[in-house]
């Protein structure tokens, strides 16, 4: 079971990124847009609802006016903020973050987390909290607890959660708390006893060496294990429907030799070498593995799959009712996405050749891809900023019609669609061609030209116009 926990975790790890935001961080409406380029290091962009400016790499502002979202970048990733009229999220190297949320009845309620200051705010002082890690501190509302304090930490620690009131000093060594059916006690590692009256109990004297246990005792057959580490583990149920053996058991590589089974849900499992030869199944759970580490592996668990081959290749899937996806990684050097939104029948397709090539194709109907992409995974909103740094030819086609093509980190610019041609050369010439007009600008304006039907007009030095 700890193996089959840490492989899912490594899997959400690897292979989970924002599979549906509700909002985007750039203009997708079909609307025309009104564009301006300077080389790679500037461009902004309007469309019916939309605005978005970048300074690249320093800055970017994207606003979406519907629900007047609006979302920032500083050099992204080190720091980003999006908010909208109801709540706000910043993150500053994705170490430090705070939120604001609003509520129609109290208004404005305020987080920030860091390593070390961590406060928040609200309307009343019950909903206000400090704390500076490790000397001080008064939390509310984190960590799943209503309440956290604690003043030199680890020296002294007190929690709250309900009923339950927990004390602690020199954490987590000493401990002990209660409520009406809860009694913990922690005097580490000589003794602790966890009791919860019809849930659970569980106990250890030298800890880690003795542990044994009863769980799950408000469930239709309950558990009792027993562990003399590294030794021997075992567990087994009250009917004997389930049991489970390990021997010389470590964390996170698991046993030399382990094997169990559940009767219940027809689940069977056996380790060898620790985490190199794993083998399970659950047919209730739709449950599979399979790993000869580090040639090859197989994991299944109810609509998610993963294969590998060394630690470099691997295969994911996914199949629900609302995402199917398969995804190949050969780290670093490829990286492939191909995703169905079943709800709203749409597809996301990406292919990275690191350092080389990059290929996406949004869900919004949005073709990108360039040559030399360098930041070596997937990321849409860093190669967005830092791609037109370094590219030497990029290719856009929107869902509004329009097509861009850049060559030489934006020396050269052209865009178009079936009505107009834009030609952008950096300080050089500027080329406009639409049904109303044609114009030319030398030298960002110091000499231009404008013909339409009715007039030709002549511009010198910026201002003067003929």
């Amino acid at each position: 079971m700890i193996n089959k926990n840490l492989i899912l975790i490594l899997f959400f790890l690897v292979c989970t990124e924002s599979l549906f935001s509700e909002y985007p961080f750039k203009p997708v409406s079909p609307f025309p847009s009104e564009y301006k380029q300077f080389w790679f290091l500037y461009q902004s962009e309007k469309r019916l609802g939309e605005e978005e400016q970048i300074f690249r790499p320093f800055f970017s502002t994207y606003k979406e006016t519907k629900s007047n979202y609006r979302y920032n970048t500083f050099l992204f990733p080190i720091y980003y903020s999006e908010k909208t009229d109801y709540w706000r999220v910043w993150s500053f190297l994705f170490f430090f973050s705070g939120t604001e949320t609003y509520h129609d009845d109290i208004g404005w309620d305020e987080d920030t987390l860091s390593p070390l200051l961590i406060w928040g705010k609200g309307e009343t002082a019950r909903e206000s909290y400090f704390g500076f890690f490790p000397l001080y501190g008064k939390l509310r509302g984190k960590a799943s607890y209503s309440e956290l304090n604690f003043a030199l930490f680890p020296l002294y620690s007190n929690w709250k959660y309900k009923n339950y009131n927990a004390h602690g000093i020199l954490w987590p060594f000493v401990m002990w708390g209660g409520s009406e059916v809860r009694n913990d006690l922690r005097i580490f590692p000589f003794y602790s006893h966890k009791i919860h009256k019809g849930k659970y109990e569980r106990y250890s004297v030298l800890w880690p060496f003795f542990q044994w246990g009863n769980i799950n005792e408000d469930k239709r057959e309950p558990f009792t294990y027993k562990m003399f580490w590294p030794f021997y583990l075992s567990k087994d149920s009250e009917f004997g429907n389930m049991k489970a053996r390990a021997f010389f058991w470590f964390p996170i590589i698991g046993s030399l030799f382990s094997y169990g089974y559940d009767k219940r849900t027809h689940e069977k499992d056996l380790n060898v070498l620790f985490f190199l030869f794993q083998y399970g199944y659950n047919d209730d759970e739709d449950y599979r593995k399979l790993i000869l580490f580090p040639f090859y592996g197989y994991y299944r668990f109810a609509y998610k799959e993963t294969r590998f081959f060394t630690p470099f290749y691997f295969r994911l899937s996914t199949d629900s009712h609302h995402l199917k996806s398969s995804e190949t990684y050969f780290i670093p050097f490829w990286w492939r996405t191909n995703r169905t939104y079943v709800q709203w029948g749409r597809e996301e397709n990406y292919y990275k050749l690191w350092p080389l090539f990059r290929w996406h194709e949004d869900r919004e109907g949005n073709l990108t891809w360039n040559f030399l992409s360098l930041f070596p995974i997937k990321s849409e909103l860093v190669e967005r900023i830092w791609d037109p740094v370094w590219s030497i030819v990029e290719y856009q086609k929107l869902s509004n019609g329009e097509k861009r093509l850049s060559f030489l980190m934006r020396l050269y610019t052209q865009r178009w669609n079936e009505e107009e041609l834009h030609i952008h050369v950096p300080l050089l010439v500027e080329y406009s061609s639409t049904p109303e007009k044609t114009s030319y600008q030398f030298l960002y304006g110091l000499f231009g030209l404008e013909r339409s039907k009715d007039k030709t007009t002549v511009q010198i030095f910026w201002w003067i116009r003929l």
